[in-house]
């Protein structure tokens, strides 16, 4: 317990470094210090998953009271160390106030970008600061309700909105714990997995993103699933909240329909989850998705889709796989409706083997972010949920990695062009796929084995063979 204590101490240390020395400059050795919490963080999980309940040792499980109050108190504590600081690696906040101003005085940011000289008089003193002034926002109704919230004061504030985000960011963690727990894993190990996660740290309680919003979502998800056998329809097996087959398949709609109002990403997941849960799923998620954008819809669905439309376009930053796919496609038109259509093909081949839907999320969204043209770090929070509930190394380890993502952007401050040299690709994702294909190996090698172990066995001998009057008794019944 001392030496988690002592980790978790050192990475709070090498966060604040990171945050409180100068935000701007990027080179290599200031990298080192979010690489060095990460490292402080690797080392924990490997504590936290080899504790054991060992009464003649007298130490504590990774599930005890001890344990987890040393992995809340330690991520909280990191959390507060950034939570005062203004936003540096990312200016993003600042149109999530913006978008929440224009609602507070009745205006739609589907319609008007924030450049439109029709809302000079609504511009604030850190409107300058919103990024892509030209653009209209792409954030989906969910999210734009939670700007509104952070401005119902009419003062909109980065520090009201950071609040929302870690109030958000906590409850995940507690039922990230709660989902460990129904599906028989190490809460202890989820959580430290989850709570303790450098890049979750500086995302929320520092950039002040709002994927914390979408995390919790994804995260309720993960826990109404949790324990759930792959395939077996909901409303069987032994009770759980809630008990029909109905309520689980509402339940289960619902939620991704809220993780789709707050970042469209989510919906990739429905073919997976209609298979397990059916029409009634697919419909609570259509309708409550129509009755989120349905106080937008007088602005037409160009308005609405505007914003989303350039950014599918045009955005593109640390991608991996994809220079290649865009290669073999001929263009990056055509390579990005192949990245569309592969994560697709990955959802259905989920919905068709009926994997479980810890399974599908880490698929599906695994897929989304191993081929998308764009990915931020920030980006990375989507998969961290579930992630630390499978305990998945390739993807921890991408969570590490992709802080090379900031490399240049001082220079992108100083020119407005994001310089991306090809080490710093991959140095990210060379690692990441290597580990990948090197599990996969293994789960091939380790499937092998068990195969070959099955076919050298020698057939089991039945009741009537280990009986002789059975058997006679059975083959005289046939007679008859």
């Amino acid at each position: 317990m001392i030496v988690l204590l002592v980790l978790g101490v050192l990475e709070i240390a090498l966060l604040a470094l990171f945050g409180w020395s100068d935000a701007l400059a990027m080179p290599l050795p200031r990298l080192l210090l979010p690489g060095g919490a990460f490292l402080c963080y690797g080392i924990a999980g490997c504590v936290m998953t080899r504790l054991r309940a060992t009464g003649r040792a007298g130490r504590a499980d990774a599930g005890s009271a001890g344990a987890l109050a040393v992995v809340w108190g330690t991520g909280i504590a990191a959390r507060l160390v950034l939570f005062p600081l203004a936003p540096e690696l990312s200016d993003d906040v600042y149109r999530y106030l913006w978008d929440g101003h224009l609602l507070a005085h009745g205006e739609n940011p589907y319609v008007h970008a924030p450049g439109d000289p029709a809302l000079a008089e609504l511009r604030t003193p850190w409107h300058g600061l919103v990024n892509h002034p030209q653009v209209p926002t792409i954030y989906p109704p969910l999210a734009q309700a939670f700007f509104a919230a952070a401005s119902a004061t009419g003062r909109p504030t980065v520090l009201a909105i950071k609040g929302l985000w870690l109030v958000m960011d906590l409850a995940c963690a507690f039922v990230l714990q709660r989902a460990a727990v129904r599906s028989g894993r190490q809460p202890g190990v989820v959580l430290l997995l989850y709570l303790w996660s450098p890049l979750l740290v500086v995302e929320t309680a520092w950039s002040a993103h709002l994927e914390a919003a979408g995390l919790l979502a994804v995260a309720a998800l993960l826990w109404a699933e949790a324990g759930r056998p792959a395939g077996r329809p909901a409303g069987r097996g032994r009770a759980r909240w809630p008990a029909s087959r109905n309520g689980q398949a509402t339940v289960v709609g619902a939620l991704l329909a809220a993780g789709t109002l707050v970042k469209l990403a989510p919906a990739a997941l429905l073919p997976a989850l209609a298979r397990r849960h059916g029409v009634r799923a697919v419909a609570v998620f259509v309708v409550a998705c129509a009755a989120g954008y349905a106080p937008f819809a007088h602005a037409g669905l160009g308005p609405l889709t505007q914003g989303l439309r350039t950014y599918a376009e045009h955005w593109s930053a640390n991608a991996g796989a994809y220079v290649l796919v865009e290669v073999l496609a001929g263009g990056p038109v055509a390579g990005r409706v192949a990245v569309a259509a592969t994560v697709l093909g990955v959802a259905v081949l989920a919905a068709c083997r009926r994997v479980s839907t810890d399974r599908a999320v880490l698929w599906v969204f695994g897929a989304g972010i191993l081929l998308s043209p764009t990915v931020h770090p920030w980006y990375v929070l989507w998969i961290l949920p579930v992630a630390a509930l499978r305990q998945s190394r390739p993807f921890l380890l991408l969570s590490g990695l992709v802080f090379l993502g900031y490399w240049g952007l001082a220079a992108y401050e100083a020119t407005g062009v994001w310089p991306q040299p090809a080490w710093t690709r991959a140095a990210v994702w060379l690692p990441v796929w290597s580990l990948l294909a090197w599990e996969w190996t293994q789960r091939r090698r380790a499937g092998s084995r068990g195969s070959a172990e099955l076919a050298r066995r020698p057939p089991r001998s039945s009741a009537n063979d280990r009986c002789p009057a059975a058997k006679r008794a059975t083959n005289g019944s046939d007679a008859q």
